[in-house]
């Protein structure tokens, strides 16, 4: 506890800057899909180019000890949406669950203070024989994207969701698969073009009110239908940018340009903010749902895993899937225009719960106790004290994995084996030092089991 209190403090410990005008500030929140940290030039990437993300780490604090709340990207987003992490929350895997008209979302939060809210992009937390779970039914005035997680792989789908409508695209799928997904032959209206004019329009209207926007992008997400047989390997795009002539094999290139376009989102989106003159009282969040993927090269002959292709996971063990941190630790900035000092780093350690939390305080509508976050607003004003969390913890469906994180000590449990780390001196998770420190071991196994809040899924109708 000891050690835990010098963090919070430390967190704390910066210039005090002078607080947001009394107007609640406009709130963007900018989600790729399976981007790794090390994918970002301001966590170390060199060969992929991400000046606008880089520019909003200058512009504002870079966060070094965020994770997710889950290690795959459903459970991550009921967690955001909940503040419940994945031991409480309605799923703890892809589509095993939904929200129910119950619980109570962010954007509802939101939406109670008086803000205009939309989802642009992918949901993931819907079953489409439940309408309450629905983004609308959710506290989303405006939804424009993918209620299935599934739909949200293809980008040339042939048809996209506008609320509760279906728009046709000119895209040509012959054989459809589930909701929406499979291989487009006719390749015409590319989803990310259609909701970046979806995003800019809602801001552009609401630019003279408080607005939310939960910018859910499927980029970098690989297309998993078509990935063994489609010559780009599922990373589909327009054009290879600045990509076009490097001697990599075309899925390497066609991935590093999704993170360009990902990258020219974040780029656009700001300067639309500057056009409107508000971008002076709107809040810009960047940050992955999850690490870089575990997926292998699709080139034939390759074994190569896609999230080595550019250092994705920056040394940490482990990928999408996994609970070391190579699966949870992602990148997180927050620009707060007169409030984040630019250029400012922290190291305390946080999760979607607690972003959560602090839009919630943000939006004058503070979230309850009872939710696992905890807001970190001090943190950001360098305003106040900041009591971080004694823990963290995470879980797999079907709890062949688990992990629990205390201070310098963090715990994975992989199928029966439990292995403790000490990640001040072995951030990688290398060296298992469970038989050296049996008390650690106990404590938080004790902790994991003690936060195992496992809900009944429902049986889904199909």
């Amino acid at each position: 506890m000891r050690v835990l209190l010098l963090l919070a403090l430390t967190a704390c410990a910066v210039p005090s800057r002078p607080l947001a005008p009394t107007t609640p500030p406009n709130v963007v929140v900018l989600l790729a899909d399976d981007l790794g940290i090390g994918e970002v030039g301001a966590y170390g990437q060199r060969e992929l180019l991400t000046p606008n993300m880089d520019q909003l780490a200058r512009d504002g604090m870079r966060f070094t000890e965020f994770r997710s709340s889950a290690a795959v990207c459903g459970p991550a987003r009921c967690s955001f949406m909940t503040g419940y992490h994945n031991g409480r929350c309605r799923l703890d895997d892809n589509d095993n669950d939904y929200l129910r008209a119950a619980d109570v979302t962010l954007a509802e939060r939101f939406k109670g203070a008086g803000y205009a809210t939309a989802l642009v992009g992918k949901w993931g937390l819907s079953w489409e024989s439940e309408p309450e779970s629905w983004p609308q039914a959710q506290g989303f005035d405006t939804f424009f994207g993918y209620r299935d997680q599934v739909h949200a792989h293809n980008f040339f789908p042939e048809y996209i969701l506008r609320g509760t409508d279906s728009v046709r695209l000119r895209n040509v799928v012959p054989a459809p698969r589930g909701m929406g997904s499979g291989m487009a032959t006719t390749r015409l209206d590319y989803v990310p073009d259609l909701m970046r004019a979806e995003a800019h329009a809602f801001i552009t209207a609401n630019a003279a009110r408080p607005f939310f926007l939960f910018y859910a992008t499927n980029l970098p997400h690989i297309h998993n239908e078509t990935r063994t047989v489609a010559p780009d390997g599922g990373f589909e795009v327009t054009d290879l940018g600045p990509y076009a002539s490097k001697d990599w094999s075309l899925p390497k290139k066609s991935y590093a340009a999704q993170v360009h376009r990902l990258d020219q989102e974040l780029g656009a989106l700001r300067a639309l903010l500057g056009s409107l003159q508000i971008d002076d009282r709107t809040i810009v969040i960047f940050l992955s749902d999850n690490g870089a993927t575990f997926l292998r090269d699709p080139t034939p002959g390759s074994t190569a895993i896609i999230g080595d292709w550019f250092n994705g996971t920056a040394g940490y063990r482990g990928y999408k899937g996994d609970l070391y941190d190579g699966g949870v630790r992602v990148p997180a900035i927050v620009h707060w225009p007169g409030v984040t000092r630019g250029g400012s780093t922290s190291d305390v350690r946080l999760d979607f719960t607690d972003l959560h939390a602090t839009l919630a305080q943000i939006a004058g509508a503070p979230a309850p106790s009872t939710i696992d976050g905890r807001s970190f607003v001090p943190v950001l004003t360098g305003r106040g004290s900041f009591a971080l969390r004694p823990y963290q913890v995470w879980y797999s469906p079907d709890r062949r994995q688990s992990a629990v994180l205390e201070g310098r000590w963090k715990a994975v449990w992989m199928r029966d084996t439990m292995r403790v780390f000490d990640l001040e001196r072995d951030p990688g998770e290398r060296t298992d030092l469970r038989a050296r420190e049996p008390g650690v071991a106990a404590r938080l196994d004790s902790i994991r089991v003690r936060e195992d809040l496992r809900v009944v899924h429902p049986v889904r109708r199909r």
